[in-house]
């Protein structure tokens, strides 16, 4: 016995480290408009001008024992994807992304290429369609239906209840059309909303 407790004692001594995916509606920041993907390292300016402060610089190894902690939105360290969350975009390929979520901290960082920032639209046109979506875990009862059309006060079309899969067709604004397969094998279609009207997001990309 004494050596169980002694053994799980270790293990809760020992620090966990794991990829980060937004789980509950409260870990994706209202004021974001996208994600920036990260590379080998980044420098994080005081403003959009290479000439500015440098307020942050960061290496990423994407081992997880050396991986910064509430940095990423998104964070796969198998496949060495990472995205912070953007918040805003300047000229000329700035961007500026939440280097802390614990304290909100902002810097700008430039993009080398054109698809290293994805708007919202993009990232889930890229990723909600290869991978489907998934419902955050405190998204409200009546989010979890599917519209005839993409209004609020449109038919109900079906309830979301113990989907295994959320297919991502379109997305058209604030609403996205998906066809899912629900736990009696019965198919369906319809609108999803994914974002309500201030910014809250109720469904991100599954990405695996």
């Amino acid at each position: 016995m004494k050596k169980v407790i002694l053994i799980i004692s270790m293990l809760c001594m020992l620090p966990a480290f794991a990829d980060v995916m937004p789980y509950y509606m409260d870990s994706i920041p209202k004021e974001t408009i996208g994600m920036y993907q990260t590379g080998e390292g980044i420098t994080i300016f005081s403003h959009p001008e290479a000439n500015s402060e440098v307020i942050k610089k960061f290496d990423f190894s994407y081992k997880p024992e050396t991986m910064p902690d509430s940095v990423f939105g998104v964070l796969l360290n198998d496949k060495k994807l990472g995205f912070l969350y953007v918040s805003d975009i300047g000229d000329e390929g700035w961007v500026e992304v939440i280097y802390n979520k614990q304290t909100g901290a902002k810097g700008w960082v430039k993009t080398e290429d054109r698809f290293q920032f994805l708007p919202w639209l993009s990232f889930y046109n890229m990723y909600g369609r290869k991978y489907g979506l998934r419902l955050l875990k405190d998204t409200p009862d009546e989010i979890e239906v599917l519209h005839a059309k993409s209004e609020d006060l449109s038919q109900n079309v079906g309830k979301l209840r113990f989907v295994k899969q959320i297919r991502l067709t379109a997305i058209r604004g604030n609403w996205a059309l998906v066809s899912v397969v629900d736990i009696d094998q019965t198919p369906k279609m319809g609108y999803l909303r994914w974002r309500s009207n201030d910014g809250i997001i109720y469904a991100f990309p599954n990405i695996k």
